[in-house]
């Protein structure tokens, strides 16, 4: 399998400065997942940052996602509902992949699996979704 690395572009954005840095930072983390995935012998260092990755992701699901689902509600996002789904969705992956990685330990396959499911989140969660925000914040701000 052929992985690409996410670039951060302006079809990215959500109209919220705050979300976007946090959409950074989530893409670069995936993107450090992708190179280390290509490393032959990772270090101890870079086998800690795999397995870490895994809390990095429920932690940024709880904080992030509960600060984007208020700030789709608050200006009344269209895709709020579907938002939220999706959030519940994503979270339920990162629990059954943890408890996955308890059975069957940090497997290569396993995080090159993670790597997929996650590249594949950015591209249709972000698109698709979360920039749906965008319009809405605008046409509160021209209100101003």
């Amino acid at each position: 399998m052929l992985w690409i690395m996410i670039i951060w572009t302006k079809e990215l954005e959500t109209g919220s400065a705050k979300l976007d840095q946090q959409h950074r930072l989530l893409i670069e983390n995936i993107n450090l997942l992708d190179e280390m995935l290509h490393t032959t012998n990772p270090t101890k260092g870079e086998l800690g940052f795999m397995v870490n990755l895994v809390d990095y992701l429920d932690g940024y699901a709880t904080f992030h996602f509960k600060g984007e689902e208020q700030c789709m509600e608050s200006y009344r996002c269209p895709a709020h509902a579907q938002n939220q789904q999706e959030h519940a969705r994503f979270r339920g992956f990162i629990r059954d992949y943890k408890r996955l990685c308890e059975i069957q330990g940090f497997k290569v396959e396993l995080l090159k699996n993670l790597h997929d499911v996650l590249s594949k989140w950015i591209k249709e969660h972000i698109l698709k979704i979360d920039t749906q925000l965008k319009p809405c914040i605008q046409k509160q701000q021209a209100r101003c």
